[in-house]
């Protein structure tokens, strides 16, 4: 018997099911009456900046781009491609690779058990034909190049080269043009049998579904196909310094208006769990208070006419790097570095008035709320946090107990010069 432990949040009376399956998959189902939308998602904990992994007492190195390969590749199956699947059905479907994690999803009204088959079906039986990989290679290839001419692509891309000396993640998730011709169906089978065993996987469900009925059917697809169990993966990361690579990097593109992306590297990632947790909500705290739209910084240089709805500005991390990032569209980037710096500086000698941070936290846990509202936000979000090892409902208890001072400290802490670079482009 499958045992379905279930986890209650009196604050959102809210309540979703948890499951470890036999064959190592766990297992999240969130239930939501009512609704006519439902969507499923696997996740794998595995991006583009593993490449470098000891496993089953064999050392491996990848090419970059191996991962976002193999992520379009399991979309071609002996029957066609999936996607054609998915519509036929009545189903949108889709995949990402980021730099951490991969996920293939797909969202219904009708046909939900049927559905999730074929999304099972879809990262648990690959097919690595030698003239699929080649053809992939020259359509990923195609790819690479389109986004080569996007601004949006070439700002963000100058940025991770910038900020990261050593570390796989100044390399674009999708690998590059010479990296992705060296790809072997070996290697991706290699990659699959690794880190798409069930046991480094997850499986989130959101919708008006029964959860004793969607982990039933799952352990059955799952055990049928005799999948072998995870050994212990060793992931090798560069030891990246704690200074960025370059300070600075313009480049010159067809933009109507300069863009500017500006970031501070994490020096010190937190690991999975809850002191990552807590780094990313002190500083996301700490940028809501600092620039956030309401705050006086953003009004006095939104007035001004440095900034403009373009504008954002956010800290993430995994547990090998991370970065504060902010940026948008400006007539005159050095004019808006120059002010921020100077309200940064101010902020760190001043702090946050208790009564800023309370109204912060309480804007901060209406967004996170209502992302339970609705049926994606729902299971992307037990995803998410089940990778960096943190119950999604423990997250307003956290939050209440975040202080100025707190706040404060990582600031001072993660804002400094020599972790600091720009990325700008500017008008041909």
């Amino acid at each position: 018997m499958i045992t379905l432990t279930a986890r209650h949040s009196p604050l959102i009376d809210e309540t979703y099911t948890v499951s470890r399956l036999p064959c190592g998959l766990t297992v999240y189902v969130f239930p939501k009456k009512g609704m006519q939308r439902k969507l499923a998602v696997y996740g794998t904990l595995y991006g583009s900046i593993d490449n470098d992994f000891r496993h089953a007492g064999k050392s491996h190195s990848m090419p970059h781009g191996i991962a976002h390969f193999l992520e379009h590749q399991l979309f071609k199956k002996e029957k066609g491609d999936l996607l054609v699947e998915f519509s036929k059905k009545g189903a949108s479907s889709n995949a990402g690779t980021e730099y951490s994690t991969t996920v293939y999803y797909f969202s219904c009204i009708d046909n939900f058990h049927e559905n999730l088959a074929t999304l099972t079906d879809l990262v648990y039986e690959p097919v690595f034909r030698p003239d699929w990989v080649a053809k992939e290679k020259m359509i990923i290839e195609q790819e690479l190049r389109m986004y080569r001419d996007m601004p949006d692509f070439r700002i963000y891309q100058n940025l991770q080269e910038s900020l990261y000396s050593r570390h796989a993640a100044r390399v674009d998730i999708g690998g590059t043009v010479e990296s992705i011709q060296a790809i072997t169906p070996a290697q991706l089978e290699q990659c699959w049998r690794t880190f798409y065993a069930p046991s480094n996987m997850v499986l989130s469900v959101a919708g008006d579904v029964d959860p004793r009925a969607v982990v039933e059917q799952v352990e059955a697809l799952i055990s049928a196909k005799k999948l072998g169990r995870l050994g212990r993966i060793t992931r090798a990361a560069a030891r990246e310094p704690r200074e960025v690579a370059e300070a600075r990097r313009s480049e010159a593109m067809q933009v109507s208006r300069p863009k500017f992306l500006m970031a501070w590297k994490e020096t010190d990632p937190p690991k999975r769990g809850r002191p990552g947790i807590v780094r990313e909500v002190e500083l996301n705290l700490a940028l809501d208070g600092l620039i956030g739209r309401g705050s006086k910084l953003y009004e006095r240089l939104y007035a001004k006419g440095l900034l403009d709805e373009s504008f954002s500005a956010s800290y993430s991390s995994t547990s090998s790097f991370g970065a504060t990032l902010m940026g948008g569209e400006t007539d005159d980037p050095e004019g808006l570095e120059r002010a921020i710096l100077e309200g940064l500086r101010k902020f760190l000698s001043d702090g946050m008035r208790r009564r800023d941070v309370d109204r912060i936290k309480r804007k901060y846990l209406g967004a996170f709320l209502r992302c339970f509202d609705q049926v994606d936000p729902s299971a992307f979000s037990l995803l998410r946090f089940h990778f960096k090892q943190f119950d999604v409902f423990d997250l307003p208890k956290l939050v209440s107990h975040v202080t100025a001072s707190g706040i404060l400290k990582a600031a001072k802490k993660h804002f400094g010069e020599k972790n600091r670079a720009v990325s700008l482009l500017v008008p041909k």
